[in-house]
């Protein structure tokens, strides 16, 4: 009977931990693949599928180990040590798996690729750390007696309990991680996409200059008729302050470099893929930011 029982809290552990896994992982990295993808990203899953992989497992175990052991203070330990993993992903996975992912699986535009350090990791890490900690830890602290609790309840509603709360504090702890640093790391992509279906609707319209400097529509007037093609987006590039930002456009047998200053569009040029002389195309100088910010005002 003792064995039973015992059993039977092991898989409402692993359950409870497979909750946790998905519920953050969607909310970091599905939410921001849902989101490329209907922006013409080039790689939409690159981040999900590795997170998904690394979150939901580890999840697992610390919900089984957790169910295991019946202790609060060794739950949020294996809780921590969950928050200090998801925290390095959320921080990891734009900044060293997408160039990393790009240079060995995208060799025709490696050359193109180029991820500085950030100025600031440190308090990536804090805010980090602080949010997705003080959740996982929540789940931690209370699985045990959420288990409990549902292990003694005679509805199907009261059993659903703990997976319930489980996942509305990690779903709550994935938009967090989501919010502190993957949404600025597709916010150029977002941008480019909207202008880009822009200047197809108004693609052959004669217009003022004044309200075609509003649209920006100026920043494609490169492409052409490149416009109306099929395309897809590929962020390429970043500064170490996450100021510049380059965006790889790839159509039918044709490419741009474009740039975005805070994420807003503001530079694009023609580029042969192929080429080496990609190489040399550069961030904007300080004089050359300057000179937009002087135009935007």
């Amino acid at each position: 009977m003792v064995g039973e029982f015992s059993h039977k809290r092991s898989n409402l552990g692993i359950r409870y931990g497979i909750v946790a896994g998905v519920a953050f992982t969607m909310a970091s990295w599905g939410l921001d693949a849902l989101v490329l993808a209907y922006h013409h990203a080039s790689l939409p899953l690159m981040k999900l599928i590795p997170a998904f992989l690394i979150c939901v497992p580890t999840a697992i175990l610390a919900g089984y180990l957790t169910a295991k052991f019946e202790s609060g203070m060794l739950g949020m330990v294996f809780w921590g040590g969950l928050a200090v993993l998801y925290s390095f992903l959320v921080i990891n996975l734009p900044l060293k798996f997408s160039p990393w992912y790009l240079n060995n699986f995208r060799p025709e535009i490696n050359s193109l690729v180029h991820f500085e350090e950030l100025i600031g990791t440190g308090g990536y890490w804090f805010y980090c750390l602080f949010a997705i900690g003080i959740t996982c830890l929540l789940c931690g602290f209370l699985e045990n007696v959420l288990l409990d609790q549902g292990l003694a309840s005679s509805s199907i509603l009261g059993s659903h309990m703990p997976s319930v709360i489980c996942a509305l504090i990690m779903l709550l702890s994935g938009l967090f991680g989501d919010l502190v640093l993957t949404r600025d790391f597709r916010k150029p992509i977002v941008e480019y996409d909207n202008l880009l279906k822009t200047a197809a609707v108004y693609h052959g319209q004669e217009m003022d200059n004044q309200t075609k400097r509003e649209l920006r529509l100026g920043t494609v007037d490169i492409l052409g008729d490149l416009v109306l093609q099929p395309y897809a987006l590929t962020l390429v590039e970043t500064d170490q302050y996450l100021t510049l930002t380059k965006i790889l456009i790839e159509f039918d047998g044709k490419a741009a470099l474009c740039q975005a200053v805070q994420s807003k569009p503001t530079f694009c040029k023609l580029i042969d893929v192929s080429s080496q002389g990609t190489q040399n195309l550069r961030f904007a100088s300080k004089s050359d930011l300057s000179l937009f910010l002087r135009l935007m005002i």
